[in-house]
């Protein structure tokens, strides 16, 4: 898990531990530019450094299934009625992959 970072917006570092509460094991500074999109309020996937071992990918990791490998990345469709009602449903997650790039381009 050491390629998910979260921000520490104090020191303007975006930081991983090998477990929650284990210590820091890598650290990286932000592009600045794409920060202050979403800022501390998410976690960051550092493709680069993604081995895809698939343990994100437990529900209890990830609960609400936001995570994908990169073929399998949702094009924005729906794919069932779950959120049908939903006026922001069809959520691109595209979006996520590159913004994830963009925040790691140093």
């Amino acid at each position: 898990m050491q390629c998910i970072y979260e921000l520490d917006a104090a020191g303007n570092v975006l930081f991983s531990e090998v477990e929650a509460g284990g210590g820091v094991e890598n650290t990286h500074a932000p592009n600045p530019d794409a920060m202050p999109i979403f800022g501390d309020s998410l976690l960051y996937v550092n493709t680069e450094e993604c081995t895809a071992c698939t343990a994100c990918y437990q529900p209890d990791i990830c609960p609400v299934g936001a995570i994908y490998p990169e073929e399998s990345v949702p094009d924005g469709q729906s794919a069932s009625a779950y959120n049908a009602a939903d006026p922001n449903k069809g959520h691109d997650h595209t979006f996520f992959i590159q913004h994830s790039r963009d925040v790691f381009a140093d």
